[in-house]
C-alpha cells in the first residue's frame, strides 16, 4: 500500500511542478508583452534607470516562481509517512510561508503599474498564486484586494463613477468572480485528494503498527508458554511434597516406632508393619491418581472437612495429640477449587505440627460466614523458629521456606491461586496458629488480599 501511495504522491508532484512552471511560462510572456507596450509608448526607459528598475522588478517574478517550486519538491518527500511530515508538506501552507511570497508579488506588480498601466494584467499573476496559496476565506479577501487594485490601476474607481466604468467594473467583477469558483472547486478537490492521501497513509501505518504488535504477541505467547511450564513444574513439585512427601513422612515415624517397640511389644510393633505396608500401599495409590490427574484423590470419596477431620484423628493415634473439633455444620459441598486448597493448606499444617511442633493439643477450627470459609489450625507446641521472614520496607510481608523445603511456600501459593489470605502466627503465648480465609466467589487476584502475615518470629518448618 505504501509503494501505491508512494507512486501517487510523485505523480501529484509531478503535476504541480508542470503546473507551476506552465504559470511561470504564462506570467513571463505576459510580462514581456506589457513591457514591449511600456517600451513602446515610453520609449525613453531605454536610456534611463526607469528601464533598469523595470527590468530588476520582472526578473524577481521567476525568480519567486522557481523558489516556490523548489521548495514544494524539497518539503513534499513522497516517501514520508504523514506522521514523519512538517506542516509545509500540506496544502495549504501555512501563512509563515506563504504570506510573505504572496506581498513580494503583490508588491512588484503594484510598482510596475505605478511604472505603466501595460503592466495591470500583471494583478492576474499575484490572482494566479493567490488561488494556489491560500485558502477559501483568505484567498476571497486578497481577490477582492486585487480586483480594486486591478480597478483602480484601469481608473474605474475615478468617483463619480460613470455608465462606463460600471459596466467595466461589472464585467471585471464577472471575470473575477468566474476565476475564484472555479479555483474554489480546484482547491476543494485538492483537499479531498490530500485528505485521501492522510487517511490511506494512516491506514498503512497503523497496518505496521497491527504487523509490529502481532510480532510482539507471538513473542510474548512463546514466553508464557515458557512461564506456564515454570509452574506446572513448580506445581508437579508441590504435589509430589503434598502427597508422597508426607507418606514418607509416617512411614518413617512409624518405623522408628516399630523399631523401639520390637523388643518391648512384638505385637505392636508387628501392628506398626502392617499399618506402615497400607500406608505405603495407599501412597502408591495416591502417587498414580496423581499421575492421572494431579487432583487429590481423597477429595473423589469425601469433603475437605471430613478428610482433615479423619487426617487429624489418625494423626492423634498415631502420636497421642489431643485433637479439638470445631466444624460448622454448613461447610460442606464448597466449590472444588476451595475444596482443594483447604485440604492440602490443612493437611500440610497437621503434618508439620506431627514432625516438628512437640505440642499435646492441637485445634481444628472450619467455618463459613459472609461468603467467606475460615480455617484454623492452631497448637501448644515450640512455636515458630526465628531467621524465617523475609522483610521488605520495614514490614514482614513475605514468607520463603528453609532450604529444600517447600511446605509453607506451597501454602501461600494455594491461598494465593484460590484468591484468600494466610495469616500464620503465634497461639498465644505458646505455639503456632494458622488461619486461611477463602472467598466462595471467585474474585480478581489484589495484592491487598494476598498477602501473609508473619506475626511471630518462630516458625514451624
Amino acid at each position: 500500500m505504501q509503494e501505491e501511495l508512494t507512486r501517487l504522491d510523485q505523480r501529484s508532484q509531478r503535476f504541480f511542478v508542470f503546473f507551476n512552471l506552465g504559470w511561470m511560462g504564462i506570467s513571463i510572456i505576459s510580462l514581456i508583452f506589457s513591457a514591449i507596450g511600456t517600451v513602446a509608448d515610453h520609449p525613453a526607459y531605454l536610456h534611463d534607470w526607469h528601464g533598469l528598475i523595470i527590468l530588476m522588478l520582472m526578473l524577481c517574478v521567476p525568480l519567486l516562481f522557481g523558489s516556490l517550486i523548489l521548495r514544494g519538491r524539497k518539503n513534499q518527500q513522497p516517501l514520508k509517512g504523514w506522521r514523519e511530515r512538517t506542516p509545509d508538506d500540506h496544502w495549504p501552507p501555512p501563512l509563515l510561508y506563504s504570506l510573505p511570497y504572496w506581498c513580494s508579488l503583490y508588491l512588484i506588480v503594484t510598482l510596475l503599474c505605478i511604472f505603466d498601466q501595460n503592466f495591470v494584467w500583471s494583478y492576474f499573476i499575484a490572482l494566479g498564486m493567490t488561488f494556489s496559496l491560500f485558502h477559501r476565506k483568505l484567498m476571497l479577501a486578497l481577490t477582492l484586494l486585487i480586483f480594486f487594485s486591478y480597478s483602480n490601476t484601469l481608473g474605474l474607481l475615478v468617483w463619480p463613477l460613470t455608465t462606463i466604468q460600471w459596466g467595466s467594473l461589472l464585467g471585471n467583477g464577472i471575470t473575477f468572480a468566474s476565476l475564484t469558483v472555479v479555483c474554489i472547486t480546484i482547491q476543494h478537490l485538492m483537499s479531498e485528494r490530500y485528505e485521501r492521501s492522510r487517511l490511506l497513509w494512516q491506514l498503512a501505518n497503523a497496518n505496521e503498527e497491527l504487523e509490529a504488535a502481532h510480532r510482539q504477541l507471538a513473542e510474548t505467547a512463546a514466553q508464557e508458554q515458557e512461564l506456564a511450564v515454570l509452574r506446572e513444574r513448580t506445581r508437579l513439585a508441590r504435589e509430589m511434597h503434598d502427597t508422597l512427601g508426607h507418606a514418607l513422612v509416617l512411614v518413617s515415624v512409624k518405623l522408628e516406632a516399630a523399631q523401639r517397640l520390637r523388643e518391648r511389644d512384638p505385637q505392636r510393633c508387628e501392628q506398626e508393619l502392617e499399618e506402615t505396608k497400607e500406608i505405603v500401599r495407599e501412597s502408591m495409590k495416591e502417587l498414580r491418581a496423581s499421575i492421572a490427574n494431579l487432583r487429590s484423590p481423597v477429595l473423589e470419596r469425601e469433603p475437605a472437612c471430613r478428610a482433615l477431620s479423619r487426617y487429624a484423628r489418625e494423626m492423634a493415634q498415631r502420636t497421642g495429640l489431643r485433637v479439638s473439633y470445631d466444624l460448622h455444620p454448613d461447610i460442606e459441598g464448597l466449590p472444588e477449587p476451595v475444596e482443594e486448597t483447604l485440604w492440602k493448606v490443612g493437611q500440610e499444617a497437621l503434618a508439620n505440627i506431627e514432625k516438628h511442633a512437640r505440642a499435646q493439643n492441637v485445634l481444628l477450627h472450619i467455618s463459613r460466614q459472609d461468603g467467606q470459609v475460615f480455617l484454623k489450625i492452631a497448637d501448644d507446641g515450640i512455636g515458630l523458629p526465628p531467621g524465617l521472614c523475609q522483610h521488605a520496607n520495614g514490614e514482614q510481608d513475605h514468607y520463603a521456606s528453609p532450604t529444600g523445603h517447600y511446605g509453607l511456600s506451597g501454602m501461600l501459593e494455594r491461598v494465593k491461586n484460590a484468591h484468600g489470605q494466610l495469616v500464620i502466627g503465634p497461639n498465644g503465648t505458646q505455639g503456632t496458629s494458622i488461619e486461611v480465609t477463602l472467598p466462595l466467589v471467585e474474585a480478581p487476584l489484589s495484592t491487598s488480599s494476598n498477602t501473609l502475615d508473619i506475626r511471630s518470629s518462630e516458625l514451624v518448618s
